[in-house]
């Protein structure tokens, strides 16, 4: 049956594509994390590891950022490599937790489902914006861990592994409740039924006492309608594309699903305990994030950070389903394992959307990137807080884009090099009677704070564009982007325009010596003038 279980690698492999694809550089919240663990000099700050963030303790995920930081100057993509292994990690971990009796063809495919499940296209914000994933999956990994050892009675370690799970991230809290259950239906001696509850309590003392940040989220609201509608979408996130109400319908049906296995008396077997008690965790999770979160907006509950409190949720109920299926008939092996498949890739496809918009959303990082190694990181204050600690720190700590890996893309000039702009061809605009000639047009200057981002189009012909970077009045390199985008309108409208012709810079407010130029793959440089207002296609 490993043949079937090998086909569980291909998500792995999918995610793993993004993650290697994605942005060089770290996402929101991982940046204030930073600055809260480091004192002005670069050296760490110990108590800032048990500042909240959006109400969150961090403590495990801010050490992995440091040591992401001393291993490969904080590379998001390689954080995402570790995160990808966390989630190998929990599909291994469940399937460790598979019942022995189910025949092999079955838990092979229960294996193949749970890991479409956890690496499902849904979930992408966690694994291509690592800082999240780093939280999040730990999390759920050491509470998975937790309940493993509970179930062979080793409870001492189960409750360890549990306040990882709590230092890792607040979705870990519930973990307590999922391991009194678990000592209270194995009748465990009263001491074991009661500690859990009562590191609850003191973990949540000690939640309260933490250094709490900016609380995140609108005005509060005491609408329990608001509040299921959020806590149904975050159980029923997975089975649908981008429709909150759909959400919720399938939330209700996957707890309603578990209601009617508790009638079940086979259901209660003991085998399946643990699989009852990770279902009790993650209804709590959700609900947390229902009573937590219900302020963000409806559609809140659809956010991909929270998908893999839906894959905690689905997860148990294939296989307490599947397990009663074969448990009516042995026959029904074959059953189960095509309907795990098949429910594992159904997760898996319906995150398209879901990915395809984290993609785009991704695209731009790099601009982040740029404007930080420029000094314009104010640029971005809500991707980038607090710009001038940030860029102070960075450099300090070697972390990227203050790394000699950093560049433009041009194989040339690089920030603070200068361009022979008198030696360079201006860029004309399009004429049919010239079609394999280079030409562009610059449609927009967007100001932004300190600095402005210039969207338009280029082509170089037959000596393609390889980079693009803006200059100031006496040509030194002040800024940089993107280049080779798609633009189908611009096709559209010029259908001797082919390839990848959009670009995006970012520089210093422009003023009209500034200047945007393209370096050509033969080393040639065309340039235009950076517009001061938005022009016109």
């Amino acid at each position: 049956m490993w043949l079937i279980e090998l086909l569980a690698l291909v998500p792995v492999a999918a995610t793993l594509v993004d993650v290697l694809g994605g942005p060089h550089l770290q996402f929101l919240d991982y940046w204030q994390v930073l600055l809260n663990t480091s004192n002005p000099d670069g050296s760490l700050h110990p108590s800032g590891f048990f500042t909240l963030r959006n109400e969150h303790p961090l403590v495990l995920p801010a050490l992995a950022y440091w040591l992401n930081v001393a291993v490969s100057h904080g590379d998001n993509r390689v954080l995402g490599c570790l995160v990808v292994a966390i989630g190998v990690l929990t599909v291994v971990v469940l399937r460790a937790a598979l019942p022995r009796s189910l025949p092999p063809v079955a838990r092979a495919a229960l294996v193949v489902g749970a890991s479409a499940l956890v690496f499902s296209p849904h979930g992408l914000h966690n694994f291509i914006r690592s800082m999240s994933g780093t939280a999040w999956l730990t999390a759920n990994l050491l509470v998975i861990c937790a309940l493993l050892l509970a179930r062979r009675g080793w409870w001492v370690p189960a409750w360890g592994v549990g306040l990882l799970a709590c230092l890792s991230y607040g979705t870990g809290f519930p973990v307590w409740v999922a391991l009194a259950w678990l000592a209270w239906v194995r009748r465990e001696a009263v001491w074991k039924r009661v500690v859990p509850l009562v590191v609850l309590v003191g973990v949540g003392v000690a939640w309260k006492l933490l250094d709490r940040g900016p609380v995140p989220g609108g005005s509060p609201t005491s609408d329990p309608v608001q509040v299921l509608f959020t806590f149904f979408a975050a159980v029923g996130h997975l089975w649908t594309t981008d429709s909150a109400g759909v959400a919720v319908v399938a939330g209700v049906l996957v707890l309603a699903a578990y209601a009617v296995l508790l009638t079940t008396s086979a259901a209660r077997a003991e085998e399946l305990r643990v699989w009852w008690a990770l279902a009790l965790h993650a209804v709590l999770a959700c609900a947390m994030i229902g009573v937590a979160r219900v302020d963000f907006g409806e559609a809140v509950g659809l956010s991909s950070r929270y998908t893999s409190q839906s894959v905690v949720m689905a997860v148990p109920l294939m296989v307490i389903a599947g397990w009663l299926l074969v448990r009516r008939s042995a026959a029904n092996g074959p059953r189960v394992a095509v309907l795990a498949v098949a429910a594992g890739f159904l997760g898996f496809t319906l995150g398209m959307p879901v990915a395809a918009a984290l993609r785009e959303e991704s695209r731009e990082v790099p601009l982040q990137a740029v404007a930080l190694r420029a000094g314009l990181g104010a640029a971005y204050p809500d991707r980038l807080p607090n710009p001038d600690e940030l860029m102070d720190l960075l450099p300090k700590i070697g972390h990227y884009p203050f790394t000699e890996d950093f560049t433009l893309g041009c194989g040339g000039p690089e920030l603070g090099d200068r361009v022979d702009i008198a030696g360079a061809r201006p860029l004309p605009a399009a004429d049919p009677a010239r079609k394999a000639d280079p030409s562009g047009f610059m449609e927009e200057a967007q100001q932004l704070p300190g600095a402005t981002r210039i969207r338009g189009w280029a082509t170089g012909g037959a000596d393609p564009i390889h980079c693009a970077a803006v200059v100031d009045g006496s040509g030194v390199v002040v800024g940089g982007g993107i280049v080779n985008q798609a633009r189908p309108d611009v096709t559209a409208a010029l259908p001797w325009v082919t390839g990848g012709t959009g670009f995006v810079v970012i520089g210093p407010t422009a003023t009209p010596d500034t200047k945007v130029v393209f370096v050509r793959k033969s080393g040639a440089v065309l340039w235009a003038p950076a517009p001061t207002e938005e022009g016109e296609k």
